[in-house]
């Protein structure tokens, strides 16, 4: 079992199965069952989260040139774009082509709720992004750090 985490934890540190810039990671991996009057954050919850890697947990941005100088970073309970707007994650429900994710956002303005849309577009290679606190926009995949 050590020896397996270990494995696991060195994969993960060397970013060794990643894609390249502009390609997606393997399918989506996260569920939840929880009913939506469980929104509240909770530090239980996010372990949850940690434990099973979403489809959209890495580096994007917005053109392959991008990902060296302006990603966004996507972990399994938080959300950071390179303009500073910051969201926590509060639910992560897979659907049809993506997530919907009840979020506490950030963005120029003080914490609010949120509710991010993520759909990955496989004919054009890349995750769109919508958001009531934040600019949508369409991004690719850069590689995974988290």
């Amino acid at each position: 079992m050590r020896v397996a985490l270990g494995l696991a934890a060195a994969l993960a540190l060397c970013g060794c199965g990643d894609s390249g810039p502009g390609r997606e990671p393997d399918g989506p991996l996260q569920t939840d069952d929880k009913p939506a009057a469980e929104q509240s954050p909770d530090p239980a919850r996010a372990g949850e989260l940690a434990a099973a890697r979403p489809r959209f947990v890495g580096q994007w941005a917005a053109d392959p040139a991008s990902c060296k100088s302006d990603p966004w970073l996507f972990t399994a309970t938080s959300l950071y774009t390179p303009a500073g707007s910051t969201c926590g994650f509060n639910r992560v429900t897979d659907v049809p082509g993506g997530y919907d994710i009840q979020a506490t956002c950030s963005a120029e303005a003080p914490p609010r709720s949120d509710r991010l849309k993520i759909r990955f577009d496989e004919a054009a290679g890349m995750m769109q992004f919508e958001s009531e606190t934040i600019a949508g926009t369409a991004l690719v995949f850069c590689g995974r750090t988290v």
